[in-house]
């Protein structure tokens, strides 16, 4: 004998199934039919500038107000062509963003158009509990106002140094571990830059320092491990600019919340 039929459901209980959907759903949906919370509609735009385009959380800046993103990831526009983040009074520009790796390519901006510095100071992302090399990176110490060093060597040049035209140069942190042809005592001061190994590679086949400082370097920045759970109910993530923590906030269509956006009606999986 074969199994017994599944009963269908009663106009009753489709009824009841029809009710509860609505009551679901309907709320949900007018919720954010009328005017959207206004946190929520700034934190709603992105970062453009230049080449940099659809920028968004943990940044802010532009037409993007502080709440939208982290202390720490405020960008501004230079002259339309590139973004500036400061950090630790060091200004650096942004040659690429990528949001789904979270990572930045970023130049010192002192650095950028001439390699001879009027301020010497080491990178301050190198010590940032916010930023991170990755391993693509390596160490380059330029040292500056040096006497009695070797001339026509590939990796020395020229800078004015208290008014006066002296040596420098620069090496890589494992060229500094071997044995070297003169004293480092001997330069006044020295900084340390990040850079891409690659460019390594290029100055040993002939580019400039310049052109390879001006290649940047790749940092890896951390978010708040809440975002995605803002984002997968509707949500656009921030911060409370009002707390001294800056704790994160969900900003939703119709007002903030701590983590998702708890619409009425809404179950979250």
């Amino acid at each position: 004998m074969g199994d017994a039929a599944t009963p269908l459901p009663s106009s009753t209980s489709r009824s009841i199934l029809i009710f509860v959907l609505v009551v679901l759903i309907i709320p949900q949906v007018l919720l954010c039919e009328g005017d959207n919370d206004v946190q929520y509609t700034a934190c709603s735009h992105s970062f453009n500038c230049g080449t940099i385009t659809n920028v968004s959380y943990p940044f802010w800046g532009g037409n993007r107000p502080q709440f939208c993103g982290l202390e720490g990831f405020k960008l501004e526009c230079h002259e339309d062509e590139y973004p500036i983040l400061e950090y630790q009074e060091q200004k650096y520009g942004v040659l690429k963003i990528d949001q789904h790796l979270r990572t930045m390519t970023i130049v010192r901006v002192d650095l950028m158009d001439n390699t001879c510095l009027h301020e010497f100071r080491n990178t301050s992302m190198m010590d940032s509990t916010l930023f991170h090399m990755t391993p693509a990176v390596r160490n380059l110490s330029i040292f500056f106002g040096c006497l009695g060093t070797p001339k026509n060597i590939s990796n020395e040049f020229e800078c004015l140094y208290n008014d006066s035209r002296k040596s420098a140069f620069f090496m890589d942190d494992i060229f500094l571990e071997r044995e070297i042809q003169f004293d480092i005592t001997s330069c006044v001061i020295s900084i340390n830059v990040p850079v891409l190994q690659s460019a390594l590679y290029d100055i040993a086949r002939g580019i400039s320092l310049q052109k390879a400082l001006n290649k940047g370097f790749n940092v890896q920045y951390s978010d708040q491990p809440e975002c995605p759970a803002c984002t997968s109910s509707g949500g656009l993530c921030g911060s409370n600019s009002s707390s001294s923590s800056s704790s994160f906030t969900c900003y939703c269509c119709d007002k903030p919340y701590a983590r998702t956006c708890n619409h009425p009606g809404t179950f979250f999986w």
